[in-house]
């Protein structure tokens, strides 16, 4: 079972926090700054920063003192990586040019980097880019700057105006790294400026990491100056080189207890602590942009793995609120410099930081805006319920004010909500803006089934709903809001149902798949399947009223285009009305709906006109009349998709050959989905499942039956993963009124729970 830690107020599912428990390596070398600080204090606009004390905070939290070094305006910038950004690119051009260190000026590397066309190089999250653009320009030089896509459009604006080129590339910090590294190869006078290290490339961050003992000299000074010993001094992590900074003054000069803290998204070291190895991983959004890292600096790891303390991670909302108390206590902090205070409340209530104690912090950067984030640390699945309610995450596939903002939001809530308890997080996201997520909690035994739980994400439009389609009100018994029958109160439980073997442990795998558009094309499952997601099962909470579904039909959808004679309304003899020919089709088709398959469980085939366009204006005979059939279809052999066009393809020509004027294009599939086909009665999930329903007493109908909507249940049932329906009671899907009934939410999560556990031992 997962290590869990207990708070004075409650109980914790959260991510556990990392205690070294083997000895510390050897002591670490003091390292003299001498060279640096000289630099530094050269520079135009050097002042130290200040080291502030928060007595006020410090009392609040029965700790001996809050010691916070400064670094929100380090030579006029926002952030700490000045100090590291210019001695390392300093350096950088000194060993490039081949010139003399000991003699080297500002000025002469400047001049000598202009006449051979240098330029400078980097990837960031958003500081560290602008620093190496500062320096650029204060040598006079060009600099190009790469961003991840997903970067706070003001760290743009701002790298920018320090004349840098920005350079976006679609991916991740670690892809801009590789991309930037790249393009500085391909140039002569490229030169990369990365504080992360790799195989091959290791001076130029270790210069960049020297340059931070500037930052340690002035604080050494700071505290001798006030007469204070703090034993304890907390560094965000990111790539690992502000951190390995701190390690080599924290354990060389002093014996500070070192505590490293990273957001719950990105927490590549804490992972590779847990696994005693240098591990990357993949991270997510997180409002503490320079640490969004999945891999440490390769010099930076063995410092971190052989001198850090403790290891914790904070979520964003977290950070968030400790940046207000920040500003409250009047420091202009941002969320990588708020993060470490939060580390702070958070290791105080775990009693990893003992009362009476004086600690360090350091305010990485100044205040910055960010967008604010949601509280995650809600296990409770009637207010998750609310919490998935209240984000907009309408289809923009199915908008037409073009305002739907899609499924981003909501998935980056899941999993940051995943990531806070340290369950393995994956996004899925094969259409840009239109994410899915997976969540996985390994089971024990590697041969045990495993169980996906699916569910959609996405919701149909906010405009067809009342007043108040965010509110997620809960009035007697009842939570409303768009999409909480449909179907947010189902992925609440499967939420809480993955976090319930996170904790206690389950035989087999069990998969969380949050996924995008269900309501139209089902991109989601489509995209988790593709990428190689399987398991021996699927239960999909869809609302069933407590009525279990093992199959559905599926449906075909088909553009039929009726021609006529384009004329003035005058002109008889001249025009053909398509759209009173397309009313002759429509009759036809009458007939041939009473022809459909029926199946014995899931009941008759049947089709429908879903649309109808023709006409310009009331004053001329229609040219054409494009209408949409949808096909409920029971079987995918004698209603294939190709069958039911060919079908329809003879109708028209039936029509056209008993009247001249009758003209069509010929039909066009559209889409088509398979139906869920019926579930043999002695396949272990439905035992499993039936058993489940019957043990909650009353509060569900174990006879399973055909549901009459589609679900991805057909897509996960054709992939080879049987799939059942099982879901809330409520009312008024895609309607104007749509609640959920809570007691019910609770029902399909304990049902969920149990049939996973009875499927497994079969």
């Amino acid at each position: 079972m997962p290590l869990r830690y207990s708070s004075p107020e409650r109980s914790s599912s959260r991510r556990p926090t990392w205690t070294r428990s083997t000895a510390p390596g050897p002591s670490v070398a003091t390292v003299d700054p001498v060279l640096q600080y000289t630099f530094h204090r050269a520079l135009l606009g050097y002042e130290p920063t200040p080291l502030l004390s928060l007595d006020t905070l410090a009392t609040e939290l029965g700790l001996g003192g809050i010691f916070v070094k400064d670094e929100s305006s380090r030579f006029g910038l926002p952030s700490f990586k000045a100090s590291g950004a210019s001695w390392g690119c300093f350096r950088a051009l000194i060993a490039h040019l081949s010139l003399d260190l000991d003699t080297a000026t500002l000025k002469s590397v400047g001049s000598a980097a202009v006449q051979s066309r240098c330029r400078l190089l980097a990837a960031t999250d958003g500081n560290h880019g602008r620093a190496v653009a500062w320096m650029a320009r204060s040598l006079g030089i060009e600099s190009s700057i790469y961003v991840p896509h997903d970067l706070h459009p003001n760290f743009l604006r701002l790298i920018a105006a320090e004349g840098a080129e920005v350079i976006v590339v679609q991916g991740d910090y670690d892809f801009a790294v590789s991309t930037a590294a790249s393009a500085a190869a391909a140039l002569k006078h490229n030169i990369l400026v990365q504080d992360t290290a790799f195989e091959g490339y290791e001076d130029i961050p270790t210069w960049i990491i020297d340059g931070y003992a500037t930052i340690f000299a002035e604080l050494e000074e700071q505290l001798q100056e006030l007469n204070v010993n703090p034993t304890t001094i907390f560094t965000p992590v990111g790539v690992g080189s502000l951190a390995q900074a701190v390690i080599t003054y924290a354990k060389g000069r002093r014996d500070f207890q070192t505590i490293a803290v990273e957001p719950d998204t990105a927490a590549c070291l804490h992972a590779s602590l847990v696994a005693g190895k240098a591990t990357s991983i993949i991270t997510s959004n997180t409002i503490n942009a320079g640490c969004n890292c999945g891999t440490l600096s390769s010099i930076s790891w063995p410092y971190l793995r052989d001198y850090v303390d403790l290891s914790t991670t904070v979520s964003d909302f977290e950070t968030h609120v400790t940046v207000q108390d920040m500003h409250r206590h009047n420091v202009n902090a941002g969320p990588c410099g708020a993060a470490s205070l939060a580390a702070l409340k958070r290791l105080v209530a775990e009693g990893h930081v003992a009362k009476g104690s004086s600690v360090i912090l350091i305010n990485t950067e100044a205040k910055r805006p960010y967008d604010v984030p949601l509280d995650v640390s809600n296990d409770d699945v009637v207010a998750l319920t609310q919490q998935l309610v209240r984000i907009d995450s309408s289809s923009p596939s199915l908008d037409t004010t073009g305002t739907a903002p899609g499924e981003a939001r909501i998935a980056n809530f899941i999993a940051q909500w995943l990531q806070y308890r340290g369950i393995e997080t994956h996004i899925v996201e094969s259409v840009p803006g239109r994410p899915s997520v997976v969540g996985v909690v390994r089971g024990s035994d590697p041969k045990a089934k495993s169980v996906m739980l699916n569910g959609h994400v996405d919701t149909v439009a906010l405009s067809t709903y009342g007043p108040f389609p965010l509110s997620g009100d809960l009035i007697d018994g009842k939570i409303y809001g768009r999409g909480v029958l449909d179907m947010k109160a189902g992925v609440a439980a499967a939420m809480t149902t993955l976090l319930h073997f996170s904790q206690h442990g389950s035989k087999g795998d069990v998969i969380l798949a949050a996924v995008a558009d269900e309501e139209d094309q089902s991109l989601g499952t489509t995209a988790v399947l593709a990428a190689g997601w399987t398991a021996d099962a699927a239960l999909i909470p869809e609302p069933t009223s407590l009525k279990l579904h093992h199959g559905h039909k599926g449906f075909v959808w088909v553009e039929v285009t009726i021609l006529g004679v384009a004329a003035h309304g005058s002109d008889a003899q001249t025009g053909v009305d398509a759209i009173a020919s397309s009313a002759t089709f429509l009759k036809a088709l009458e007939g041939h709906a009473e022809s459909l398959p029926k199946d014995d469980v899931l009941g008759q085939g049947t089709m429908h006109c879903g649309t109808i366009r023709g006409g310009e204006e009331n004053s001329s005979y229609a040219a054409s009349c494009t209408l949409t059939l949808e096909f409920r279809t029971v079987n995918s052999t004698s209603q294939s998709s190709a069958s039911i066009v060919q079908d329809i393809a003879n109708l028209l020509a039936n029509l056209g050959a008993g009247d001249k004027k009758f003209r069509f294009k010929e039909p066009r599939l559209l889409f088509e989905r398979a139906p869920l086909l019926p579930m043999e009665e002695s396949h272990p999930l439905l035992a499993a499942t039936e058993a489940a329903i019957a043990s909650v007493g009353g509060r569900g109908d174990v006879k399973s039956t055909a549901a009459k909507f589609w679900t991805d249940a057909a897509l996960l049932s054709e992939a080879g993963i049987p799939s059942l329906i099982f879901g809330p009671v409520g009312e008024g899907l895609h309607g104007k009124d749509e609640w959920v009934d809570v007691d019910s939410i609770k029902t399909i999560e304990q049902v969920m729970r149990d049939t996973i556990e009875r499927f497994q031992e079969c």
